[in-house]
């Protein structure tokens, strides 16, 4: 951490496709201590924050805001005046309708230095996805850009948080070249209404993307006059971008594409239409949505864990044989720490390290560092089991050192003490479970829900009861045995992976694919009997 004020910076995150983030804004997000994030911003972008990167989730979205303005203003100040860097990462643009200049004159009042990285916004993006450019030779020499959701002036806080139409109708309508709404999904009836009542010519051609360049992207094109029924009947929500102009009745794409890549994916692809919800921490999510999008799976970030470094020194190695991890976490933290403690790996030298099953020793081996023991099935009885049982064989007298989470299993230590065996518990960090996401995941309602862990889908099921959600509409994917005992309290039917693996959760996947709905039913119900 920075010594003295530390420095903001305003990142845009662009809009839909993380494709489109700048080379500067990932440069920022890679380097950055605290990134404080909204709902507008895709959450991939996270994946490449540092491992022991703090992270807040603030909200901003239309009638749901998890912290207000003005909290959020004050957090910016409080992180840089500890010596942080930090980056407020917003959707699109932090200066088209993202309030990123109220937050700048905030820091700048409060003396901390700030500094803006553009974001590709979706006024200009969304319409592009579709085929439809905002100005074109002949059509529209001029584009202008407004919002559907003014925020009510005065000093009054809560008012201003509460979204009004305070659009000037009378201006809009005359304005020549192509008009871009953001942000008026939910009040387009009184939108239309209030062009056509200005004199706006109800033949208008009219577009909404909705969105935009994402896999789920759909665009309507309609006339002004028609625009809201057309909506209503096509079900057309937010977030989407309204295109008013003549540049709506162009289609530079073919209408597939126009569609977005959703339906436009190859169809031999094994999950190909297929939308899959993926729980768990942020590597987790990350590797597993990168495998399930190779078999063409449309992938839904669920992940609402997160890994935090617990701040305690690592231990001296010197009394300690083996070193027992039991998560690919635990080996990322133990490196990490290691760097920041500036400790050589040439200090592990004689050591033997034993890990809980392949993606942990996966981990372990790209820093050049192998197993020396590994359970043919992994989970932590049959580690604690086959460790102990060498450990006596070799007539090691040295306690072992299990360096894992916080909240790791009884297990492990409870075998190790049946066996009198010595043994130094030393947790490397914890994982905690952000309320805000969890309850914002639930509004999701993918094919499949994929749990990385037994703490995840307890999680996720208590999160469920409290919200009084009961549809059923998901299947569940376990990781393994453990994480399936704790699902089958809340579900009647659920899929375990045949090994608790990244492969393995995607392979089960395509089988209950080739099986059916009816075969998913019976055979996991006569599976968790």
């Amino acid at each position: 951490m920075n010594q003295g004020k530390g420095k903001v910076y305003l990142v845009g995150g662009g809009c839909g496709d993380v494709g489109l983030l700048t080379i500067k804004a990932l440069e920022i997000l890679r380097r950055c201590e605290t990134v404080v994030y909204d709902s507008l911003a895709s959450e991939e972008l996270l994946e490449w924050t540092k491992p022991d990167c703090e992270k807040i989730y603030v909200g901003k979205r239309y009638g749901s805001h998890a912290s207000k303005q003005s909290e959020i203003n004050r957090l910016l100040v409080e992180k840089a005046q500890e010596g942080r860097m930090v980056a407020r990462l917003k959707g699109g643009d932090p200066y088209v309708f993202g309030r990123g200049g109220e937050e700048f004159l905030a820091l700048k009042e409060a003396g901390i230095c700030c500094e803006e990285i553009p974001g590709i916004s979706s006024a200009i993006a969304a319409p592009a996805a579709a085929g439809i450019p905002v100005t074109h030779r002949g059509l529209s020499s001029a584009v202008t850009v407004v919002t559907g959701t003014m925020a009510k002036t005065g000093t009054d806080e809560a008012a201003q948080e509460e979204g009004r139409v305070q659009m000037d109708f009378d201006l809009l309508a005359r304005v020549d070249g192509t008009l871009v709404i953001l942000m008026g999904m939910h009040h387009l009836e009184e939108i239309v209404k209030g062009l056509l009542a200005a004199g706006k010519n109800p033949d208008t051609p009219c577009a909404i993307v909705m969105e935009g360049t994402t896999k789920r992207q759909r665009c309507l094109r309609a006339v002004l006059g028609r625009l809201y029924e057309e909506a209503k009947t096509q079900e057309f929500t937010s977030p989407a971008v309204i295109v008013v102009g003549a540049v709506a009745e162009l289609e530079l794409l073919p209408e597939e594409d126009a569609r977005g890549t959703e339906e436009t994916q190859d169809s031999c692809l094994p999950l190909a239409g297929i939308t899959v919800g993926v729980t768990g921490t942020k590597h987790f999510t990350a590797r597993m949505s990168a495998a399930l999008r190779e078999d063409g799976a449309e992938v839904r970030d669920m992940s609402f864990m997160e890994v935090c470094r617990l701040k305690r020194p690592l231990t001296d190695f010197k009394e300690h044989t083996w070193l027992v991890f039991t998560s690919p976490n635990g080996v990322r933290a133990f490196l990490d720490q290691m760097r920041q403690e500036r400790r050589d790996l040439r200090m592990l030298s004689g050591k033997k390290i034993a890990v809980i099953g392949p993606g942990t020793a996966e981990v372990l081996a790209e820093a050049g560092l192998y197993a020396d023991y590994m359970p043919g099935i992994s989970d932590v009885t049959h580690l604690a089991e086959g460790l102990t049982e060498r450990i006596i064989e070799e007539g090691e007298q040295a306690p072992a050192l299990f360096l894992r989470a916080r909240q790791g299993s009884n297990e492990l230590p409870g075998i190790f003490a049946g066996k009198q065996l010595a043994f130094v518990d030393h947790p490397l960090y914890e994982i905690r479970v952000c309320e805000e996401k969890c309850s914002k995941v639930l509004s999701e309602k993918p094919d499949y829900i994929v749990f990385g862990s037994a703490m995840g889908a307890r999680a996720y099921f208590e999160s469920r009861k409290k919200a009084g959600v009961t549809d059923e509409r998901s299947r569940y994917v376990c990781i393994g045995e453990k994480c399936g005992a704790e699902v089958r309290k809340h579900a009647a039917a659920f899929l375990v992976a045949e090994k608790p693996c990244i492969e393995a959760i995607a392979a089960c996947i395509r089988e209950d694919q080739d099986r059916g709905e009816k075969a998913y039913v019976s055979i996991q119900k006569t599976k968790t009997g």
